[in-house]
C-alpha cells in the first residue's frame, strides 16, 4: 500500500516538472530535514523524506510525522493530503467528522475539506503524509519551526 501511495503521489507531478538532464537528485535518501513542533503534550516531529531538494523538481512532498501522545492540532485546509498510519492511532477529523485510523489505514483530505489531527493512542501516532501538489514544506519553513538536517541511515551491512 505504501509503495502504491508513493507512486500515486509522485505521479501527480506534471510532465513539465520532469527532472532536467544533468540535474542532481537523490535516488536513495534518508530524508532532507526534520521540523519540530512543540505542543502541550510534548514535541512532535516532521521528517521530510521527499521535497524539491531531493526530488529535483517542485511538486510532490512526502514526510514521516510523529504526533506525540495527547496531541490535538488545529483545524486547517489542504488542497490534497493523503495520510497512511504506520504506528498508533490517529483521529482524522474531516469537516467535523471523526475517523479513527489505525496502522495500514489511509485518510484523505481534499479541498474544500478542513481537517484536524489528534493522537488517539497512548504512544501517539506515526504516519506517512503525502502532499502530491507540494507547498507544505515551504509552509513549515515559513512558520519558523525549528529544523535540523537528517542524518544518513546506517548501513545495515556495515560490521564496524
Amino acid at each position: 500500500v505504501t509503495i502504491i501511495l508513493l507512486a500515486l503521489a509522485l505521479g501527480a507531478c506534471s510532465p513539465r516538472e520532469a527532472v532536467q538532464p544533468g540535474y542532481d537528485y537523490d535516488v536513495a535518501t534518508a530524508g532532507t530535514r526534520s521540523f519540530r513542533f512543540d505542543t502541550d503534550s510534548g514535541a512532535g516531529l516532521i521528517k521530510v523524506l521527499i521535497e524539491e531538494r531531493n526530488l529535483g523538481s517542485a511538486g510532490a512532498e512526502v514526510a514521516e510525522v510523529h504526533f506525540p501522545p495527547g496531541y490535538h492540532g488545529v483545524t486547517h485546509p489542504h488542497e490534497l493530503e493523503i495520510i497512511y498510519v504506520l504506528e498508533g492511532a490517529l483521529d482524522h477529523i474531516v469537516n467535523g467528522e471523526s475517523h479513527i485510523l489505525t496502522p495500514g489505514m489511509v485518510g484523505v483530505v481534499r479541498e474544500p475539506d478542513v481537517v484536524v489531527h489528534r493522537s488517539a493512542s497512548p504512544e501517539g501516532a506515526r504516519v506517512l503524509v503525502f502532499w502530491p501538489l507540494g507547498g507544505e514544506v515551504a509552509a513549515f519553513e515559513d512558520s519558523g519551526m525549528p529544523q535540523t538536517p537528517v542524518s544518513p541511515a546506517p548501513d545495515p551491512l556495515d560490521q564496524s
